[in-house]
């Protein structure tokens, strides 16, 4: 278990640092980008939260969270960085995904990974309306490029796919 600890300790490193070495300007870009996708993650999970989906969740254990692993990405962590929001302490002993916690996830519906804010069980989707799961694909292609535009203040695939 503490090999996992070790290496997410050096990648937090690796990023923190190539942040801190940001120039002013982007830094500025990067912040504005945070605090836009911070508000994009929470606005879908708003769209969900119309349907219950916590009480949803909660009701089949969830089961995709249980089921998930390491989608917290560089470019996640950036947002953190940016937003001067303290880094949860995974839990990599738990045997399961290493962000949820006893009752919920240990990330905040802001500063949650792509696969895992973007992620509708069929529970979900066939409670909400033709209209809201359209906007909430439409609002998927969006994300989508808010990373990309993250991702793009950095040498080429620096920071792609997860810390671990």
């Amino acid at each position: 278990m503490s090999c996992w600890n070790d290496e997410w300790r050096e990648r937090v490193g690796g990023v923190t640092a190539a942040f801190e070495r940001m120039a002013d300007a982007d830094r500025t870009t990067l912040d504005e980008l945070a605090a836009g996708m911070v508000a994009h993650k929470e606005a879908m999970q708003r769209i969900v939260a119309q349907v219950d989906s916590a009480g949803l969740c909660a009701g089949c254990g969830g089961a995709c969270c249980v089921s998930g692993r390491y989608h917290f990405g560089a470019a996640d962590l950036l947002v953190y960085l940016a937003t001067k929001r303290p880094l949860f302490a995974p839990r990599f002993e738990n045997g399961l995904c290493p962000f949820l916690g006893d009752e919920q996830c240990l990330i905040p519906a802001g500063f949650r990974p792509f696969n895992c804010i973007t992620f509708n069980c069929d529970l979900i989707e066939e409670r909400l309306s033709q209209e809201e799961v359209s906007r909430f694909y439409g609002m998927e292609r969006e994300l989508k490029k808010l990373y990309m535009e993250i991702r793009s203040l950095f040498p080429a695939r620096s920071m792609d796919g997860p810390l671990l």
